[in-house]
This record gives C-alpha cells, sequence and structure tokens, in this order.
C-alpha cells in the first residue's frame, strides 16, 4: 500500500473470488464428457421415437393390426431382465468406489449377463419374424379350372426339395381380397388371415399344416423390415437399440476382466453406469409404445 493511501486513510475495497477464474472444478471433465453424450443421443431416440409416432399417427389400424404379431412376453421378460440389469450395475459403481473386489466382479458378471439374456431373447424374436412369411401360391395344376389361389400366412420351413412346409392359416385368394382396395401382400397378416378364416368357417380353428411346391408359389415375403412400415419402424427402433445395448457390453466386458485382476475404475465405472441406465430407459419407452399400444 503507498504512504499516500495511509496517510488519506484509505483502505483498498475487498471483492470475492473471480467466478471466471477456475478455482477447482469438483465436476470431473469425464462426467461431463458422460453426459454431453447422452444429452446427444437423447436427441437422436428422440428423433426417431417422434417419428414413429408420426408414422403410427397416419397409419393406425396398420401399426395396431401387425403388432399383435410381436411377442409380447418376450419383450415383457426382456424388461424385467433390463430393469434387474439397472440394479446390478448401481451396485457395481458403488462396489467399485468402495474398493469392494468380490462385489463388484460379481455385480458386473450378473449386468454383462442380463445384456447377454436381452440379446439372446431379442434374437429368438428376429429368429421368429425370419421364418414367418405371407404366401400367395395356387394348388392344383395352374390354369385348371380345379386350381385354386390361396394366400397363406405362417412360420415357413424349407424342405430339401425346395418345398415349403407352412403352418399357419390360408384362405381363397379371390375371397380374402378386398374389393375396395384389393390385395397387397404387405397388408396381410397373421391375425388378419386367422380373423378372416374364423369368420368363414363360424368357429375358432386351430393353425394347420401346409406343404406347398415350390412350383407352385407366385410371391412370399417375410416378417422383414420390407413387409411394412410397421416392420420397418420395429426394425429399426430395436435394431438401433439392440446396438447400443452391444455398445454397452464392450466396456462391461473391460471393466470385468480389469476387476479380476484386482484393479478398480470407479469414475470409469460410474460412466459406464450411466450409458446402461440410459439404455435401459430408452427400453422402458420402446416396450409400450411397440408391444403395448
Amino acid at each position: 500500500m503507498s504512504e499516500s493511501a495511509l496517510q488519506d486513510n484509505y483502505v483498498p475495497e475487498q471483492h470475492a473470488p473471480d467466478p471466471m477464474i477456475s478455482h477447482g472444478d469438483p465436476t470431473a471433465p469425464g462426467k461431463v464428457g458422460i453426459w454431453l453424450f447422452l444429452a446427444s443421443e437423447i436427441m437422436f431416440f428422440v428423433a426417431i421415437l417422434g417419428s414413429y409416432v408420426i408414422l403410427r399417427g397416419g397409419s393406425h389400424d396398420l401399426f395396431a393390426e401387425h403388432a399383435k404379431a410381436l411377442n409380447k412376453w418376450a419383450a415383457g421378460t426382456n424388461t424385467l431382465v433390463l430393469i434387474f440389469s439397472s440394479l446390478t450395475m448401481a451396485l457395481a459403481v458403488d462396489a467399485a468406489q468402495k474398493r469392494q473386489q468380490r462385489r463388484m466382479v460379481k455385480c458386473l458378471a450378473l449386468t454383462l449377463a442380463c445384456a447377454f439374456g436381452f440379446m439372446g431373447i431379442k434374437a429368438y424374436e428376429y429368429h421368429a419374424k425370419w421364418v414367418h412369411e405371407t404366401v400367395v401360391a395356387h394348388e392344383g395344376d395352374a390354369g385348371s379350372a380345379s386350381s385354386t389361389v390361396y394366400v397363406y400366412d405362417g412360420h415357413v420351413h424349407h424342405a430339401p426339395n425346395g418345398d415349403l412346409l407352412l403352418t399357419g392359416y390360408r384362405a381363397p385368394l379371390e375371397q380374402f381380397a378386398d374389393a375396395k382396395i384389393g390385395f397387397d401382400i404387405h397388408l396381410v397378416s397373421e391375425h388378419g388371415l386367422e380373423t378372416f378364416v374364423e369368420a368363414q368357417a363360424g368357429h375358432p380353428v386351430k393353425e394347420q399344416e401346409y406343404t406347398i411346391k415350390a412350383s407352385n408359389v407366385g410371391t412370399q415375403i417375410q416378417y422383414g423390415p420390407w413387409k411394412n412400415i410397421f416392420y420397418a419402424c420395429y426394425f429399426t427402433l430395436t435394431g438401433v437399440h439392440g446396438i447400443h445395448v452391444l455398445g454397452g457390453m464392450i466396456p462391461l466386458t473391460i471393466l470385468l476382466v480389469q476387476g479380476l485382476r484386482g484393479k478398480f475404475f470407479p469414475a470409469h465405472t460410474e460412466y459406464v453406469g450411466l450409458y446402461w441406465h440410459f439404455v435401459d430407459l430408452v427400453w422402458i419407452f420402446l416396450f409400450p409404445l411397440l408391444y403395448l399400444i
């Protein structure tokens, strides 16, 4: 302080620390990074989920009709699996922070097992769609008066000679085709064909087994994303989510291996946990949108 200031009884003004100058950020850069990444993921999923809602609103009957072919029990089981995995992931984070190796390894292993279980159930669902087909074929000699064209829908197994072994339902194409819009194989659903057959019979009917000669098949289409707009949305949403589950399984495996070696990464385990909770939360939205509504 200068001599003149002392003579004039001048006291310098006291200032609080400048907030623009870093004095030690309590938030780790890694946590900021994972939250920014999750923010971008939220925007991404909001976009595709919003697109699904808009498309469903424009074709409500089509979406509702084909959603009946989805396996609600398998999806419900997957929901429980992911909810349980969120619990084990949270316990793994807590164990890593407390440096409890045995508990951490056990919880990480359970979380990874749940991830494999989820993907296994999803593979089962995908396979059920892969072997589910709508087939248009004639029975008898083509062009003859006794030949009838049928539309089939059900699960297909291919015989060694190329014939189709189909378990499902069938109806004469001429009767099943809508008089107003005609026939579109992309719009045929298992439930719709079953309902039609039951209405014709006047009583509930069970699935039948049919052998369709390969030479008699006119057109056929699997229940894949090319079936119609509903399945395009279904495979896009569940496929993208499945890729995110696979993405989470990689760091989970790395943390598990390091945990078995006696190494702890509390911060990294927490970051993986945040990502895993986000993946689980996305499925909580997908399950009712695709399977229940």
